[in-house]
């Protein structure tokens, strides 16, 4: 059987949920990275997963293979593959799958992954929860974290800081009719402004998420990147124009925003485009953002992208001010290991456009529910009780919709 005819049996009059519920669920079932993804202000969901035995390790975004990057916080002392390769891939507008003109003679790979599709998807009693790890123990500790907070500001009162941004975690459950790929379609629809993805690969286990936050973004030749900083609650119906920003929020924004121009600085980059800051709604919160872009053609600088990528990561709106100390600082203080949380992810060299996200507002799944994170920016004008409430706001971006199942 040829590979064209068994991309049609794949998809033969089946729903692009159907389609792509089946696609992850198969990947889960053979231990295959794959991710789904859809991004700010569009419609299309994509998905792409890897079938060949390629483990790569991408830093040359302008010259990588179309993919989809997934990389954790902090980096490893042995590094992990950190890209999937966009072996086989589906759209929600074509609603069928491709194959990469590299994989076609690739027969036993594909047909592997072909046959346990096509069982996956007649297998009516599937739970993609048998094929993950147990959670970790994960301690609800609001004193600690105050605590935390309150040494955050010590430091950075003794001068040894601008800025801290430690971060928690808490366990949740979740109901037995909870499915990543139906989740997925619920916070495409609640989020129009965040990029909602889910990924999965060996290394770093099951993530999902709905971030609003873009650390780097090339199309044709222009280079974005954006600020972000800045956080409240609001409600659903609430007007833009009725916010009003504390100073320890206006500040810590701006701090944000000095360290993407001393970058710039740092590789003698002086053209480029500042717009804001301005408020801006993502989900059930608000943020300051500033959005800086570049012409790469007319700067001479076609390989922006990866340069800023390794001075940007980890940024100062999920690390601190300077960054290596305030790394320092979490790893020795804040108790766990980030994994995937305040890393970063997305489609590289998709068409003309690679994005890159900061993956914030997600979650990780396993076998008997997840664990979500959140972060609160620590400056001199916190208030450690405040901080402890945004975590928890901010955990109710997903939390929100898993539980109007």
């Amino acid at each position: 059987m040829n590979s064209q005819h068994k991309t049609a049996q794949l998809t033969a009059s089946r729903t692009f949920e159907a389609n792509l519920t089946a696609f992850f669920d198969c990947a889960i079932k053979t231990d295959t990275p794959i991710a789904i993804w859809r991004k700010p202000t569009e419609e299309l969901i994509q998905g792409c997963c890897q079938v060949s035995d390629s483990e790569l390790n991408i830093e040359d975004l302008e010259n990588a293979p179309q993919g989809f990057m997934v990389s954790p916080f902090a980096p490893s002392d042995e590094p992990r593959p950190n890209y999937i390769l966009s072996d086989i891939s589906i759209n929600e507008k074509d609603n069928a799958f491709k194959i990469h003109p590299t994989l076609q003679h690739q027969d036993q790979s594909l047909e592997t992954f072909f046959e346990a599709y096509l069982e996956t998807k007649e297998q009516q009693s599937f739970d993609f929860r048998d094929y993950l790890h147990k959670a970790p123990e994960v301690r609800y500790d609001r004193q600690a974290f105050i605590d935390l907070v309150q040494q955050c500001q010590d430091a950075i009162n003794n001068g040894q800081y601008q800025k801290i941004v430690p971060s928690r975690r808490e366990r949740y459950s979740y109901s037995n009719n909870f499915h990543p790929v139906k989740e997925l379609f619920k916070l495409c629809k609640a989020y129009k402004n965040a990029f909602v993805s889910i990924v999965y690969t060996p290394q770093y286990g099951l993530w999902l998420g709905a971030t609003p936050e873009l650390l780097i973004e090339t199309q044709n030749e222009i280079f974005r990147t954006v600020s972000l900083a800045g956080t409240q609650g609001v409600p659903d119906d609430f007007e833009l124009s009725r916010a009003a920003w504390r100073q320890k929020e206006i500040e810590e924004q701006a701090l944000v925003s000095r360290y993407i121009i001393n970058c710039f600085k740092k590789i003698r980059l002086r053209e480029y485009l500042e717009i804001g800051p301005k408020t801006v709604k993502a989900g059930n919160l608000i943020h300051l953002k500033t959005s800086f872009e570049v012409n790469m053609k007319e700067t001479n600088f076609p390989e922006l992208a990866s340069t800023m990528l390794q001075l940007l990561h980890p940024t100062s709106a999920v690390c601190g001010m300077p960054m290596i100390p305030a790394a320092n600082f979490l790893a020795e203080h804040e108790g766990y290991d980030r994994e995937c949380f305040s890393g970063y992810l997305g489609p590289v060299n998709h068409g003309d456009t690679t994005s890159l996200y900061v993956n914030l507002r997600c979650t990780k799944l396993y076998k008997d529910g997840g664990i979500i994170y959140a972060g609160a920016g620590v400056t001199e004008e916190s208030i450690p009780e405040l901080e402890w409430n945004e975590t928890e706001i901010k955990f109710r971006t997903l939390l929100n919709i898993f539980e109007n199942l």
